[in-house]
Parts: C-alpha cells; sequence; structure tokens
C-alpha cells in the first residue's frame, strides 16, 4: 500500500464513518417498541454500523463502534445505574457491533475497490449474517450480566424466581427482534446492491 493511497483510505474511511455514525444514531431514535427498563426494537439503526465494519475492516469498525456506544451512553443517561452498568449495557453492547468488520475482505482486496458497498457485498451475506448475529450475541451477554447484577429486583414482578433467566428473556426478547430486522434489512440491502464485479483501483 502506498502513501497517497493509504491516506485516500484513510480519508474514507473517516468521512464515511461520520455519515454512518449520523445515520445509525437518527435510525435509533425511531423505536418501533421500547421496553420499560432499557432497551428498544428500532428499524435497523445497527444496520449502519455492521456494513462500515464489513467495508473498512475490524480496526476502523471497533473505531466508529467504540464512538457510537459512547454517542448511545451519553443519549441512554435516564437509564443510569451506575458506571459500571452503563459500560455493559451501551460500551460493550455497542462496541460489540465492531465484530462485524471480521466478516470484511482482508486489507489487501479491500482496498482495491473503490465502492465500500461493493466491499460489503464482495465479503458476502453469509459471513454477514455469521458475524452479526456474533455480534448481538456478545450484546445480549453484555445486558444479562448488567440485568442480573443491577435489575435483579425486578424478577419477581415480572413472575420470574430466578434473576439470571428473568435477565436472559427480557434482554432477548428485544435484542432478538432486533436483530431479526437488521438480518431483514442486511438481506434486501445485500441484493439491491448491484451484483456486478467491484472495479478496481487504477
Amino acid at each position: 500500500m502506498t502513501a497517497k493511497t493509504s491516506n485516500k483510505e484513510k480519508i474514507l474511511s473517516i468521512a464515511v464513518g461520520g455519515v454512518v455514525l449520523a445515520l445509525a444514531f437518527v435510525l435509533s431514535k425511531i423505536t418501533i417498541f421500547e421496553m420499560p427498563m432499557g432497551g428498544s426494537v428500532t428499524p435497523g439503526s445497527t444496520l449502519p454500523i455492521i456494513i462500515y465494519g464489513m467495508a473498512f475492516g475490524p480496526v476502523w469498525g471497533f473505531l466508529v463502534s467504540i464512538v457510537y456506544s459512547i454517542i448511545q451512553a451519553i443519549d441512554g443517561l435516564k437509564y443510569f445505574v451506575t458506571p459500571f452498568q452503563m459500560f455493559l449495557d451501551y460500551i460493550i453492547g455497542y462496541t460489540a457491533l465492531g465484530i462485524a468488520g471480521f466478516a470484511g475482505l482482508k486489507a489487501g482486496e479491500r482496498i482495491k475497490i473503490n465502492n465500500p458497498l461493493f466491499r460489503f457485498r464482495k465479503a458476502g451475506i453469509f459471513r454477514a449474517f455469521i458475524f452479526t448475529v456474533i455480534a448481538y450475541l456478545v450484546r445480549w451477554v453484555g445486558s444479562v450480566v448488567s440485568g442480573v447484577i443491577f435489575y435483579a429486583e425486578y424478577a419477581a414482578d415480572a413472575g420470574y424466581d430466578n434473576a439470571l433467566v428473568y435477565s436472559m428473556v427480557y434482554n432477548g426478547s428485544f435484542l432478538a427482534a432486533d436483530l431479526g430486522i437488521c438480518i431483514a434489512a442486511l438481506v434486501v440491502f445485500y441484493f439491491v446492491i448491484p451484483s456486478k464485479k467491484a472495479e478496481l483501483k487504477d
């Protein structure tokens, strides 16, 4: 990779990252359903972050995901209990989306493709599916631990004798729905992108 190519890639990564963060945040404010103790189902708000990670790789994917997690933590201060709870629910939960970066092409292949959407498409829908599910599983685990530690008192009110089971069900209910919408949008978006081979850089 030449210095010129490296600089061009860095500028592209930053510019697209800014757009992706704005789009993801706007989509996160459109809630299809919101849980009483935090957590909501959105119209694919995590999709831009996942596609970005696949287009630019895990390093940039995690960087953008960390920034997004901080934005979400600030926006979710009404659910603040302790810093550790915010770390589990927001920082871990949203940074996990960076895992999707591992589904992308290798750096050498990636930088030869000008269009980030072509990068995403060439990586393949199966890899996108697998790593998106893994990202959501990590997010779920963080939220489950948070639920057991900080929200166990609500288990009995919800009809559960076990705080772990309560937290697993509570967090799994909205995250499964959110994942389902994200996967559906991912598939649709994948097939909307032209299937022709991406052009290589000169």
